[in-house]
Parts: C-alpha cells; structure tokens; sequence
C-alpha cells in the first residue's frame, strides 16, 4: 500500500484516513484502544524514520513494563495493521507500518501529518515575513493555525516522548500566533486584532510579548490610555508572580506611548 495515500491528524483527537488536498479526511478513522493510539501516534511524529521497540515500550510503560512487552507491542502493531488494511481496503498494510531490525518506521511523507505541515507552514510564514511580505507571512500563518482541532494530545495517553512533543507543539502555537499578529500589525489591522490579543493576554499572563503587541496595537488605534492601562497590568503581574519588572522593550514601548 502506497504511503502517500495515509494521512495522519495530531493537532487535536487522532485521526486517521486518506490523503487528500483538501483540510478533511475521507471518511476519518479513529483509533480507540488507547495503546495502539499511543504507537500510531508516537510511529507518526517520526514518520520516515525507524522507532526503537526500546523507545516504543519506555513510551508506553515508563516506570514498571510487563515482561512480555515485546509481544505486547508486536500485538499493538498487527491491530494497527489490520486496521490499516481495513480503511484502505488492501492487504499490504505491512508497507505503510514496516517491521525494522531494532523497531517500526511509518512509512508515509512528512506531508501527509499535520504536525509536519504545520511546522512548514510557520517555517515560510517567517520568512515571508522577514522578507516584508507581511500579506503573504499571514495567509500562511493563519493556514498553519487552522490546522489545530484542540490541544495536544487531546485524547492521548502520553509517555515522555509524546508529553514532550506536546510541550513543544504548543511553544510553536504560541510562535505561529506572535508571528501571524505581527503580520497583522505590519498589514494594519491593529483595529480587528485588539480583542484577540485581550483575550491572550488573559490566557498567558506571563507572556509578554502579547501585553506588548497589545499596548502597539491601543496605541494605533488612537487608545493611548487603555495602552498605558496595559503596562500597569504588566508590571504588576509580572512583580507579583515573579518578582520581575518588565523588559527594557516594554519600557520603551511606553516612554514612546507617553510623549507621542
């Protein structure tokens, strides 16, 4: 069975289903056994290249692993295997879900997981918008975004491998997100983005780049006060939960609020 045709969702529940250039699946498939769902979705963050079964069974069982485990993973992998062979309608399952001398290797493009085109996406939004593209740095970015259907891993069990691959999805969120709203801000859209980035000030209270894009975005549209407001509740969040003062960027954001 040809890899291109397996596509793979992980920003949000697991999803599995037939490649397509369209953002849905074709009648999407999802894993139910939480531990072969843990195998698929662990085989699919290294698409192309080659799991360990030492690296699968410290995923599934950190602490205290059956003595049979080898078995057990064999038996995980033959279920997605026939899973596989089930909603692609093929008997080849083997060539998409590869037996490898010391482990497994999905072998499907890095194209055709999400968390591989997301990643892509931000990478030439960056550049689009280093460039002075800032129209097209956030059409990409807004397409990366839209990838996401919840958190990471939204229905997952999570071992050391996926608990840090969620970790670092969700920094790159958050990146994708800065990046998309200094595109907006270049574009001049401080107006339209204002309640957004209230709204993440809120989430991310210690985030201060958002309280930053937020003051900017006030300032330019002509609410210099709410902007000045914006650094008191800046300094006060970060004094009380960190003992910090905010960064000499955000002090010069509001000497050049005060004397505009």
């Amino acid at each position: 069975m040809p890899g291109e045709l397996v596509r793979i969702d992980l920003l949000g529940p697991l999803e599995i289903g037939h490649a397509s250039r369209t953002t849905e699946f074709r009648h999407p498939y999802k894993v139910t056994a939480t531990k072969p769902r843990q195998v698929l979705a662990l085989l699919a963050a290294n698409a192309g290249s080659t799991v360990s079964m030492d690296r699968i069974i410290d995923e599934l069982w950190p602490d205290d692993p059956p003595s049979t485990v080898k078995t057990i993973v064999q038996t995980y992998v033959h279920q997605l295997r026939k899973m596989l062979a089930l909603i692609f309608n093929s008997s080849n399952s083997c060539d998409l879900l590869a037996t490898r001398p010391d482990g497994y290797v999905l072998a499907a493009p890095r194209a055709n997981i999400d968390i591989f085109r997301f990643q892509h996406l931000v990478d030439r939004g960056r550049t689009e918008l280093r460039r002075g593209l800032a129209v097209g740095a956030a059409e990409l970015l807004r397409e990366a975004l839209a990838l996401w259907r919840g958190p990471i891993p939204a229905d997952l069990t999570s071992g050391p491998a996926l608990r840090g691959l969620a970790v670092y999805l969700e920094e790159a969120r958050l990146e994708a997100v800065q990046l998309r709203i200094e595109a907006d801000l270049t574009n001049n859209r401080h107006r339209e983005i204002v309640a957004e980035l209230r709204s993440l000030v809120e989430t991310h209270r210690l985030h201060e780049s958002f309280y930053l894009k937020l003051m900017e975005a006030l300032h330019r549209s002509g609410r210099r006060g709410e902007a000045l407001t914006v650094f008191g509740e800046l300094r006060q969040v970060l004094d009380r939960e960190l003992g910090l003062k905010p960064s000499k960027e955000a002090r010069r954001l509001q000497h050049e609020i005060l004397v505009s």
